[in-house]
C-alpha cells in the first residue's frame, strides 16, 4: 500500500512517486529519497566537532565527568577501564542518579553513576537502524565499536542533525529541478 508524501502540505499522490524517486535500480529521480537515512554511522563519526575520543575511568569522580562534558561542549563521556568501554555517563545519569538522590557528585564514582547498559552499534549502521535502536531502548546515545574497539558516541543529536541535512539537500535539489538551475 503506498503512502501519500507531502511537500508544503499538498499531497503528491502515489502514482507520482516513480517521477520523484525513479524506477527502482532505474538509476533515475529527481531526488534521493530515504538519502538521510542512508546516511552511515561512520559519516556522523566524521563530522561531529570533536574528533577525539573523549573517556574518563570509573574511579573519577562524577563532579571530574561533568568538567570534562563541559570542557568539551557534550552531553556525554565514555566510561573506559584497561581500554574497553564499561559505561556511559550521561547528563541526564547526573541529574536522576546523583541530583534526584542528594548525593554529591565530588564525591560519588562516575562507576555509580554511569549507565551499564548501552546499545552498540557499528561504523556501518545506518542513521534510520540508530534510530530505531535509540527508540526501542529509550536511549539517546550509541556507542560504536569496530570489532571490540570502542571509536565513539552518537548522540540523537547527533542523528537528526544529520537527517536535517539530508533532507535541506534534497529540498535544494528539488527547487534547482523546479526552477531549471
Amino acid at each position: 500500500m503506498a503512502t501519500a508524501i507531502y511537500l508544503q502540505s499538498m499531497p503528491i499522490l502515489p502514482d507520482t512517486h516513480d517521477f520523484f524517486y525513479g524506477l527502482e535500480g532505474s538509476g533515475h529521480s529527481c531526488f534521493s529519497h530515504s538519502m538521510s537515512l542512508s546516511i552511515s554511522v561512520q559519516q556522523i563519526l566524521q563530522a561531529k566537532a570533536v574528533k577525539e575520543l573523549v573517556s574518563i575511568t570509573p574511579e573519577k569522580t562524577t563532579y571530574e565527568a561533568l568538567q570534562l562534558m563541559a570542557q568539551y561542549d557534550i552531553g556525554a563521556v565514555a566510561v573506559m577501564k584497561n581500554g574497553q568501554l564499561t559505561g556511559i555517563l550521561t547528563e541526564r545519569d547526573y541529574a536522576r542518579k546523583i541530583v534526584l538522590h542528594g548525593k554529591a557528585s565530588r564525591i560519588t564514582p562516575v562507576g555509580e553513576t554511569m549507565n551499564k547498559e548501552y546499545s552498540i552499534v557499528s561504523p556501518a549502521t545506518t542513521i534510520e537502524e540508530c534510530m530505531q535502536i535509540m527508540t526501542t531502548n529509550h536511549q539517546r546515545y550509541v556507542a560504536v565499536m569496530q570489532g571490540s574497539a570502542f571509536i565513539g558516541l552518537v548522540s540523537i543529536g547527533d542523528v537528526v542533525k544529520n537527517i536535517i541535512a539530508g533532507q535541506q539537500a534534497d529540498i535544494e535539489h528539488l527547487e534547482r529541478y523546479i526552477t531549471g538551475i
